[in-house]
């Protein structure tokens, strides 16, 4: 771990679908301070070796990144 990560951040859990766009991969996670805190972990990640070589070998087959940002319902448990 890179040591300006936000404690508040976390992977939740990773994804990949078998419908819609082909090798679509989801990485889903929870940021507890908000976009302040996943500004801070892309910018550890992208200091990361480990993911930069990941990126890297993946970059390639990629058409397409995106990102967007969902708020839990008020009756989620993540809140």
């Amino acid at each position: 771990a890179v040591s300006f990560t936000d404690p508040s951040s976390s992977l939740v859990t990773v994804l990949n679908t078998e419908v819609g766009s082909l090798n679509e991969v989801i990485e889903l996670w929870r940021h507890g301070r908000g976009t302040v805190a996943m500004d801070q972990s892309r910018q550890a990640a992208r200091g990361a070796a480990p993911w930069r070589e990941a990126i890297g070998s993946i970059a390639a087959l990629a058409v397409s990144f995106t990102t967007s940002i969902h708020r839990p319902l008020p009756s989620a448990p993540w809140q």
